[in-house]
């Protein structure tokens, strides 16, 4: 039995669940019929209405993966890694994805702390670091706690040291929170969507082609001029770009 709705604000907000309940399950059903086309178009409605979340755009990568649209495929599971960073089947159809892609481009040499920092950064996501933050906050004043209201010498010891660790990956907690968060605000990569398109020397048609990018490849936005991005690769390559040729993923 469905709620009473007081208002006709509350009843047309009611209708509208409704209406995108109604579209996701027709598009889960298309898919499960292997008609990826209408299971695309019933999710990308859902999206138009101002609906998204990670669920979204993994199902609609896999739709268009389906559809043998690799490079929209690889833009969604890259938009839905942005909001749950460490699913591992999304990292696993976008591996899958990008195997598909012509251009087998090794990244630049990276340290290997770097690497590894990154790698723990991205393995909760924003808001998995933000509790993780309150969480070391309240044993870090427990420990302080105990610090100060313990009469025995070794439990005040304990506690003051136990409470500089814990304030120690609080700090690196809230920073991994913060690092996450500005990546999903101000990410610059964007998707290459078109079959083959030529990085040009500078922001003209007439320019001389500089080498050539085909569809699935991530690339970064380093400055615009116009209807002209300049990107860059990961080994570092640089050149310009028609911005119709890709997609911000953010």
């Amino acid at each position: 039995m469905l709620a009473a709705v007081s208002s006709p604000a509350a009843y047309a907000a009611h209708g509208a669940e409704a209406d995108m309940q109604r579209l996701w399950d027709q598009a889960n059903h298309a898919y499960m019929n292997a008609d990826y086309a209408a299971a695309i178009r019933a999710y990308n409605a859902i999206l138009d209405a101002g609906y998204s979340s990670h669920k979204l755009y993994y199902n609609l990568g896999n739709a268009y993966f389906k559809d043998g649209q690799t490079g929209r495929a690889i833009l969604f599971y890259n938009r839905a890694l942005l909001l749950r960073p460490s699913d591992a089947d999304t990292k696993h159809n976008l591996a899958v994805a990008s195997g598909y892609v012509k251009d087998m481009i090794d990244p630049l040499p990276d340290m290997a702390v770097a690497r590894m920092g990154r790698a723990v950064r991205s393995s909760m996501g924003s808001n998995g670091w933000a509790v993780a933050s309150l969480v070391l906050l309240v044993l870090a004043l427990a420990a302080m706690l105990v610090y100060m209201l313990s009469e025995r010498l070794s439990s005040r010891k304990a506690g003051f040291y136990t409470g500089l660790f814990t304030l120690a990956l609080l700090l690196f907690a809230v920073g991994f929170s913060v690092a996450e968060r500005y990546e999903i605000l101000h990410s610059s990569y964007a998707i290459v969507m078109t079959t083959a398109v030529p990085v040009k020397s500078s922001p003209d048609g007439a320019s001389k082609d500089i080498f050539i990018l085909h569809e699935g490849t991530k690339v970064s936005i380093t400055s615009s001029l116009g209807e002209w991005y300049e990107i860059e690769t990961a080994n570092g390559h640089k050149g310009w770009i028609t911005s119709a040729a890709i997609e911000r993923i953010r």
